[in-house]
């Protein structure tokens, strides 16, 4: 990198930025260039890739393999919601996310003989993006459990695991 001049190696980060959304997304919001007030790009493409992963078994000709990219492409959206500075707007549609993911992932169990995805591999990321803005939205304990119980009565696939949020219930 020393022998790379400051234009090189900002076109260098320029042209991975325009190809890569996430690593974008890292960058903006390291330069503090990020504004949730103003900014809802990132909660708007969430809401897409929530109602694309919905509607995945919509109509007679879905495939599992249509479940499986649903369940990567939500998996990747939320990573990128989640580089994003933190706001409850944004475990909202986590949460949203989740309840998406729990319905699919019953497909993926019921075809475990084909699938090239388990369901965690999904629901991990999913989970842990939730965990992490509870964490760093600084929610109490109450708020935490209020959200959990809500979440696990509505999952039907066993997606959350209670035992993942002990550090914040206390």
């Amino acid at each position: 990198m020393r022998r790379l001049s400051p234009r090189q190696l900002a076109n260098l980060v320029v042209e991975h930025a325009l190809r890569d959304r996430l690593f974008a997304t890292q960058l903006l919001a390291e330069a503090g260039l990020l504004d949730t007030t103003t900014d809802h790009t990132g909660l708007h493409d969430a809401r897409a890739a929530i109602r694309d992963a919905s509607n995945a078994t919509t109509g007679s000709r879905w495939q599992i393999s249509d479940v499986e990219a649903a369940g990567h492409q939500l998996a990747a959206e939320i990573e990128i919601l989640c580089a994003r500075p933190a706001t409850t707007a944004m475990l909202d549609l986590v949460e949203e996310a989740i309840l998406v993911w729990d319905d699919l992932s019953g497909h993926l169990r019921d075809a475990y003989h084909i699938t090239r995805t388990e369901p965690e591999e999904i629901t991990e990321p999913l989970v842990n993006a939730h965990h992490d803005l509870c964490e760093r939205l600084d929610l109490d304990a109450e708020e935490v459990g209020h959200r959990l119980t809500r979440l696990i009565e509505r999952c039907h696939h066993d997606t959350i695991d209670i035992d993942t949020y002990t550090d914040l219930l206390g």
